[in-house]
């Protein structure tokens, strides 16, 4: 997905501010939480926070109300004001998502997803990640999710590279080239 302009540049100015303070790990535990609150209760915060409908005061209302509940660090209680301010609550999504990049980046992380088709045992779960984090040389930040069409196998997207080991893929792959074949070979 292609990040709004704007979102690489706010959370690069985020980045820099919860450095100089040693806050980044907190600012981007704040920025995922505060995320899914915005897409809690189907979406009604996140919808009211980026409605024309209502005012900037009457948003910064509810921020008022909203962010002393959440222990938040002041950076980033600071922070959703501004984006606020300014009109952008629609792109913190991709604020976030840009943040938690170029945070992966300073501290040598990477994200992986990992797709299967039933849930890993945990076993299995660090068995994928070290050996993700043997290829990539970097520690991995994963997240799984479970696709029961898959079959089995998996699929780990790491980065813009995705590595597709699925029973379902291998199935496709199998279907074309026994359809594609040239009458008479065998």
């Amino acid at each position: 997905m292609a990040l709004h302009p704007v979102a690489r540049r706010y959370a690069q100015a985020l980045i820099e501010v919860a450095q100089e303070a040693g806050a980044v790990e907190k600012v981007s535990a704040d920025l995922r939480a505060f995320a899914q609150l915005l897409n809690a209760y189907d979406g009604l915060l996140g919808d009211a926070l980026c409605s024309p409908v209502f005012t900037t005061e009457e948003r910064e209302g509810v921020l008022n109300e909203l962010l002393p509940k959440l222990d938040l660090h002041p950076l980033t209680a600071n922070f959703f004001r501004l984006v606020n301010d300014k009109h952008r609550f629609p792109e913190i999504g991709d604020i976030a998502e840009a943040f938690e990049a170029l945070a992966d980046e300073a501290a040598g992380r990477q994200a992986a997803t990992v797709i299967t088709a039933e849930p890993m045992s945990p076993q299995v779960e660090a068995e994928v990640r070290a050996a993700l984090e043997r290829s990539t040389g970097k520690t991995i930040r994963l997240s799984t999710k479970v696709d029961p069409s898959l079959i089995g196998g998996m699929i780990a997207k790491i980065g813009g590279v995705v590595y597709d080991a699925s029973l379902k893929s291998r199935i496709e792959r199998l279907k074309q080239n026994l359809f594609h074949q040239e009458p008479g070979v065998a």
